[in-house]
């Protein structure tokens, strides 16, 4: 109940990208939402210029006061607005406080407007909407955290009904509605929350989903070696992995259909994942593939031929007659996936001879 109550007001923590697609979210309204005010703040400012002002009124403290305000939102806004556009273009993950500073200073340079206008409209008998506006917008339009939400409801209508009654009081029918609209707006905030939060949910589970879908296609789920798709992609897509000297080395678990038969699949699955093991810690995860069956692909570059023939070695070592593995390695200057390919047949053909020549053998040519 309470882990319940705290996800609905926004007390959980959210996960860093969930929180970065509401802040995403956030920014892409602030973009619009933000120069529209500063277009409208410019020319109610450009107005004052053109303004009647009553009899009853000091015109300089009138055009000092209205100008001032103004001016002070167009800053909010075009504070906001620039952040937005910066990190826009970035793409990139948010600094919290950064972007809770900027929030919080528009959003309450919002509220300080919507109070300081519409305290002097009431005054003179005319509607509170411009506060009840600005307050449906800040609480309602943007991603806020039901729990601020409310705090951002409560106190700036509290402050406002308070000066409202004390300068000339506030009408039982206001007293009525002043509640519903405050609770409306909590409602509308939780509602409009809980609705982004879950697609921002759902953005984050499925692009999960879809990492562990490309995952699984680069990577075996016995053996967690790179398998044959990743090694096109490290060797085809992208030209990073070329024009380097390389050793490439095929080798497989000597006898492998004689442990399965023997001992069951199980345990033939177990040798297959120690093998994949041992090649990991001496040669690199990024450097090892399952090629299929008990066969392993090695694939190093600007190697020295002695460091090479001393992991192999290692491997050995580190087996401890456990089993016994054959392998067939060749080097050269890799420009292509072609090449590479050639360099792969050529180490099989070492691989094949190491089989013929009593298994428990490693051969190659540098």
């Amino acid at each position: 109940m309470i882990s319940k109550l705290k996800r609905i007001l926004g007390f959980e923590r959210l996960h860093p990208d969930i929180q970065f697609f509401l802040d995403k979210g956030n920014l892409g309204i602030a973009k619009v939402i933000t120069f529209l005010i500063m277009l409208l703040e410019a020319v109610l400012f450009l107005n004052t210029f053109f303004y009647d002002i009553g009899p009853d009124q000091d015109p300089a403290k009138w055009l000092l006061y209205h100008r001032s305000l103004y001016a002070f939102i167009f800053f909010a806004a075009a504070q906001l607005f620039a952040y937005a556009i910066i990190h826009s273009r970035k793409n990139a993950k948010f600094s919290r406080f950064a972007l809770n500073t900027s929030l919080s200073f528009f959003f309450l340079a919002m509220i300080i407007f919507g109070i300081s206008i519409t305290i002097k409209d009431y005054v003179q008998n005319e509607q509170i909407l411009v506060f009840i506006t600005v307050e449906l917008f800040v609480t309602c339009m943007f991603m806020v955290k039901p729990y601020l939400a409310i705090i951002m409801i409560l106190v700036p209508f509290g402050t406002f009904y308070y000066l409202m009654e004390i300068s000339i009081g506030v009408s039982s029918a206001t007293k009525i509605n002043y509640p519903i609209i405050m609770l409306f707006f909590i409602i509308v905030n939780l509602v409009r929350y809980q609705q982004f939060l879950t697609v921002a949910i759902n953005n984050y589970e499925n692009k999960e989903l879809a990492e562990q879908l490309r995952l699984s296609s680069l990577y075996d789920f016995l053996t967690k070696l790179k398998n044959r798709n990743a090694l096109n992609m490290d060797f085809e897509e992208t030209d990073e992995n070329l024009n380097k000297n390389y050793i490439v080395m095929l080798t497989d678990i000597d006898n492998f259909k004689v442990y399965n038969d023997t001992n069951g699949h199980s345990f033939g699955d177990k040798l297959l994942q120690r093998f994949a093991a041992i090649l990991q810690e001496n040669f690199g995860s990024e450097f090892c593939y399952r090629y299929g069956g008990d066969e392993y692909l090695i694939v190093v570059p600007e190697t020295e031929n002695e460091v090479f023939l001393q992991k192999i070695k290692a491997c050995e070592a580190a087996i401890n007659d456990e089993f016994r593995f054959s392998g067939g390695y060749s080097k050269g200057f890799i420009t292509s996936s072609k090449e590479l390919h050639a360099y792969i047949n050529k180490a099989d053909e070492f691989l094949y001879e190491a089989k013929n020549a009593g298994k428990n053998k490693v051969l190659g040519s540098f």
